[in-house]
């Protein structure tokens, strides 16, 4: 029985090494070296894939890259925003001037309308043409006299009549104050 059992022990064991060796046959996978890079990096083939095997430095270097691209990114965000923030204000700007120069114009117009309100006044304020007249009494003779005239604008054309007198009189009018 005893022999029996170490027989059943060593067909066993048989087996487990057959069946290992098959396992590991099947998971063993042929990779070969097709360049080496002067860096220290390889080239590889592995089964029907080629890849790269770089150093631990590299792989670092790599990683701070990543990193930096990233932040790079993060930071052209930001620097898209402002500058997004700024078209908007210089448009805002833009818009504000547009509508400063339409408001400009405007009271420019309303400023020459009221300088030619002011031409308008002060032609009206001095008349092109007036009438006087008036009632008096000339020297010696006490009779009436009635004084009529004309202006037209600045020169005045004035007569007097009387019983036995009348006259013609010419002149111009000054402003004092």
């Amino acid at each position: 029985m005893k022999f029996k059992s170490l027989f059943i022990f060593y067909i066993g064991l048989i087996l487990l090494i057959l069946a290992s060796n098959i396992i590991f046959a099947q998971e063993t996978i042929q990779c070969e070296v097709v360049k080496k890079y002067s860096n220290g990096s390889y080239l590889i083939k592995v089964g029907n894939k080629e890849m790269l095997a770089i150093t631990e430095s590299m792989e670092k270097k790599m990683l701070k890259m990543n990193r930096d691209l990233l932040d790079a990114e993060q930071k052209l965000v930001f620097q898209d925003s402002l500058l997004a923030n700024y078209h908007k204000t210089t448009a805002w700007y833009d818009t504000t001037i547009k509508n400063m120069k339409a408001y400009i114009a405007e009271l420019e117009s309303v400023l020459s309308g009221y300088k030619g309100l002011l031409k308008d006044y002060k032609k009206l304020r001095d008349p092109w043409v007036t009438v006087r007249w008036g009632i008096g009494a000339t020297s010696e003779d006490y009779k009436p006299a009635i004084l009529m005239g004309l202006g037209i604008r600045r020169l005045l054309i004035s007569g007097f009549i009387q019983e036995r007198n009348s006259g013609l009189l010419l002149g111009t009018q000054f402003r004092l104050f």
